[in-house]
């Protein structure tokens, strides 16, 4: 703010906050930070390398956020492998969820996922 906006009653200028700082794709710790244990990790569904890729990191115990949009034009191929990895989520007790019509969750062994049912309608 400038000398003649102070004269004038000039509003100040709200700082925005550096977003990036925060959004670091950083998975090293630091002395005030040590690393973590698991980690929730997002990956774009584009092939089966990318499904191969999604259940390493289960087996590593990090949760996976899954893209499918990728192949959402594709509703054969999504379907055959969200199928494999629904199969391989059940053989190493992970669970599996769809979030959005894009978006799937994949997590690691003895973490559940609540899924909610449909309430019944009520007859009068």
């Amino acid at each position: 703010m400038g000398i003649f906006d102070k004269i004038m009653g000039g509003k100040e200028r709200e700082e925005v906050p550096d977003i990036e700082h925060y959004l670091e794709l950083e998975e090293e710790g630091d002395a005030v930070n040590p690393p973590a244990d698991f980690y929730v990790k997002r990956i774009d569904l584009r092939n089966e390398g990318d499904a191969n890729l999604a259940m390493k990191e289960l087996t590593s115990k990090n949760i996976i956020i899954l893209n499918v949009h990728a192949l959402s034009k594709q509703p054969n191929r999504l379907k055959n492998i969200i199928g494999k990895l629904k199969m391989n989520c059940e053989k190493s007790n992970g669970d599996i969820a769809l979030l959005t019509q894009d978006l799937v969750i994949l997590t690691p062994s003895k973490v559940k996922i609540v899924k909610s049912k449909a309430k019944p309608k009520k007859r009068a």
